[in-house]
């Protein structure tokens, strides 16, 4: 069994200290965790901006010289691409309503700017994504983790799709029939023009079925977090997971790794 640790929110506002607080533990016992990095944040984004005031306008990640250097630095750190702006509008997540290529492409030129390195990884804001947003984060050459729904959730007219739906749909039947909620898919999706990785939230109340289910099929496990919504107590949560994983004699690897093997 392979182990993601992926954290989502990373963005202009956030500090080295944030990262080293809850991850520098792991980094030194050489864990890796993959960033989910907003390439442009506005104040009034769905995010956390901490307690000053700033004029309203996108602040991009490469003008937080301090973070970027510490990513820079620091060689258990993957970084993903976590929307673009990460702004919900009406009520509608930022990958659940149309989006251009050109739009998706502008947030991986930035964070490839910023942090010297190839994005391969795609994070949709909220875990939603839909039609539009795939074909865009196909066209900028990425892969997608999200959360459970992959497989059901969104259609395209190919081959790949059907094949994975006929798959998928008898797999979550089977536990719908018998009142439980399917367990995370664990292994890589290939729909042709990329592929994805389903996970868990670090708060779910199965995560550790959802570890033992992955343990059991030699699979892929994705764990997510969230950096500016850390407690002692979920620090706690997530340190029994990996101290779990390491009895199922689990390996740590990067995001990007999974979709290679």
């Amino acid at each position: 069994m392979k182990c993601i640790i992926r954290d989502d929110d990373l963005n202009y506002f956030s500090a080295p200290k944030d990262v080293e607080r809850w991850y520098g533990d792991l980094f030194k016992e050489g864990v890796p965790v993959g960033f989910s990095v907003i390439p442009f944040v506005k104040p009034s984004s769905d995010v956390y901006v901490g307690g000053e005031e700033f004029e309203e306008r996108e602040y991009a990640m490469h003008e937080n010289k301090a973070l970027v250097a510490y990513a820079q630095m620091q060689p258990w750190i993957e970084i993903l691409q976590h929307g673009t702006t990460h702004e919900t509008v009406d009520g509608v997540y930022e990958y659940a309503r149309t989006v251009s290529r050109e739009e998706t492409k502008r947030g991986r030129e930035e964070l490839e700017k910023a942090f010297g390195r190839k994005i391969a990884i795609f994070v949709p804001p909220h875990d939603w994504i839909n039609s539009s947003g795939i074909r865009a984060v196909e066209a900028a050459h990425m892969n997608i983790i999200r959360g459970r729904g992959a497989g059901l959730r969104n259609w395209l007219p190919r081959w790949r799709y059907l094949m994975i739906f006929c798959r998928m749909l008898p797999w979550r039947l089977s536990y719908a029939l018998r009142g439980k909620r399917a367990p995370a898919y664990p292994y890589v999706l290939d729909f042709g023009k990329h592929k994805e990785l389903c996970s868990y939230r670090l708060e779910d109340d199965d995560v550790f079925e959802g570890l033992a289910y992955a343990h059991r099929k030699n699979g892929v496990f994705v764990v997510v977090t969230h950096l500016h919504f850390y407690t002692e107590e979920k620090k706690e949560r997530l340190r029994s997971l990996i101290e779990k994983a390491r009895e199922y004699g689990a390996e740590f690897i990067f995001p990007s790794v999974a979709f290679h093997d």
